[in-house]
């Protein structure tokens, strides 16, 4: 039969379908939370355009008629006086109250598109929309109807999960990377400085020979071994790459290091490096766009917001997730520090001294024990007991009448179960009575005292 003529698959056509297939669901995650993110500036902006619009009319309509006011008073005061000049000066106060350009002409309509123009336009919705996703106050805009507030919160209720699972996705991609680099600086550093040479080559080099050489039952077994070494290997290189924290902590630095020059190049409110990196710093650890630049129209100040908001985030749980092998074992260490503490060693090396000085006091009882009766071959706790007692002056004690009552023995009447068994009788109450006699010392005499020293 002839062979059936399929080209065979290339191999970089496989390492592409399978590289599309790990990068699709990512793909598709942010394409979901940037259409969302443009749903929700699209759906404020209708929401709030028109009520923001009317707000600065009747704004405009307040100021207008504060100028007449003046203007009317101004005149009837000072006499006739040039109109356009008052409403230039005033125009002035205006324009420093709303931080933008504000001219007031009296002998015109005044238009509150011009002068007053909602601010609520396309990148306001957007920023606005970036800063509910990433939890972040962003106070040049606010809500103002109630069609405005409620989807504000709805919006939230389902956005910010899906940012977070972004911004968490983002920061385990940028981790690997950073280990990646990291692992490879480290390995070109040893290099530079041992000039070791490539052992690996060399030993996969001498195993591929050997093989050939083998027999196939014994190069399974080689293999077999050679796989596990290497997986073995895998495994510990998966669980040493850790980042050091003050690597860690470096690259959060240099990112709002970054950040500080964009801002000042932005047109920030701060002119120090100082000040631009505080508020970039405060802006990823913090989240919050409280002194964010307010003049969009210009595209660094809309790349500071958009990168340094989004991707803070994104920094933010790579550190975190970086950070968490070494953290891990220093709770590790905190936690199980306190249990290789003896905190009773005082308590021990107290009741130590204290069995030091009694065993003392009971060696020096036992030699005066000795010196008085030197005929005594062993000298048992009863001894020891009476001879406290006679120290006491023959005054009764509790303890040591207990301990008679305790090793006194108790003789209970024989009853021979068989004829045979009375011959032991006689020798039962001897025992009796002879143990009888030796606790029954007479305390005065101490000749009779059955005491016999241990040699």
């Amino acid at each position: 039969m002839a062979e059936a003529a399929f080209p065979p698959l290339c191999p970089h056509s496989t390492t592409c379908a399978s590289f599309l297939k790990m990068a699709l669901p990512h793909i598709g995650l942010y394409s979901l939370i940037f259409g969302y993110l443009m749903f929700g500036a699209w759906a404020f902006k209708m929401f709030e355009f028109e009520a923001e619009r009317e707000h600065s009319r009747q704004k405009l309509d307040k100021i207008e008629a504060v100028y007449k006011t003046i203007d009317k008073t101004a005149n009837s005061v000072c006499g006739k006086i040039n109109s356009a000049e008052l409403y230039h000066s005033l125009s002035k106060l205006s324009s420093y109250m709303e931080d933008r350009p504000f001219l007031m002409n009296p002998y015109a309509e005044n238009d509150a598109d011009d002068l007053l123009p909602s601010k609520w336009d396309t990148m306001s919705s957007i920023l606005y929309a970036l800063s509910i996703l990433t939890t972040t106050g962003y106070g040049y805009v606010n809500p103002t109807t109630v069609l405005g507030k409620t989807f504000s919160m709805g919006y939230g209720f389902i956005g910010i999960p899906l940012m977070f699972l972004a911004a968490v996705d983002i920061g385990r991609f940028l981790s690997h990377v950073v280990l990646h680099i990291y692992n490879q600086f480290q390995q070109s550093k040893f290099r530079l400085l041992w000039f070791c040479p490539k052992k690996n080559e060399v030993i996969s080099q001498v195993e591929t020979k050997a093989l050939k050489v083998l027999t196939p039952i014994k190069r399974k077994s080689f293999s077999r071994k050679s796989f596990r070494k290497k997986s073995s290997k895998k495994e510990d290189k998966n669980n040493k790459k850790r980042l050091p924290l003050s690597v860690n902590a470096s690259i959060l630095l240099l990112f709002c290091m970054f950040g500080g020059l964009v801002y000042i190049a932005a047109g920030g409110n701060q002119k120090t490096f100082f000040g631009a990196f505080f508020v970039t710093f405060n802006l990823v650890a913090n989240l919050t766009m409280a002194e964010m630049p307010t003049d969009i129209s210009r595209a660094l100040t809309v790349l500071y917001i958009t990168v340094f908001v989004t991707f803070g985030l994104a920094v933010l749980s790579m550190c975190a997730e970086l950070a968490a092998g070494e953290l891990k074992w220093i709770f590790l260490k905190i936690h199980y520090f306190g249990r290789k503490i003896n905190w009773k060693r005082k308590q021990k090396e107290q009741k130590e001294e204290q069995i030091d000085i009694e065993v003392k006091e009971l060696l020096n009882i036992i030699n005066q024990i000795k010196a008085k009766y030197p005929e005594k071959r062993e000298i048992t706790s009863v001894d020891l007991l009476r001879y406290v007692q006679e120290l006491n002056g023959g005054t009764q004690n509790i303890t040591f009448n207990m301990f008679l009552k305790q090793h006194r023995r108790d003789t209970i009447a024989f009853m021979p179960q068989s004829i045979e068994a009375l011959k032991f009788a006689d020798e039962m109450d001897l025992d009796d009575q002879s143990g009888k006699e030796d606790l029954e010392v007479p305390e005065k005499e101490d000749n009779n005292l059955s005491l016999k020293f241990s040699t």
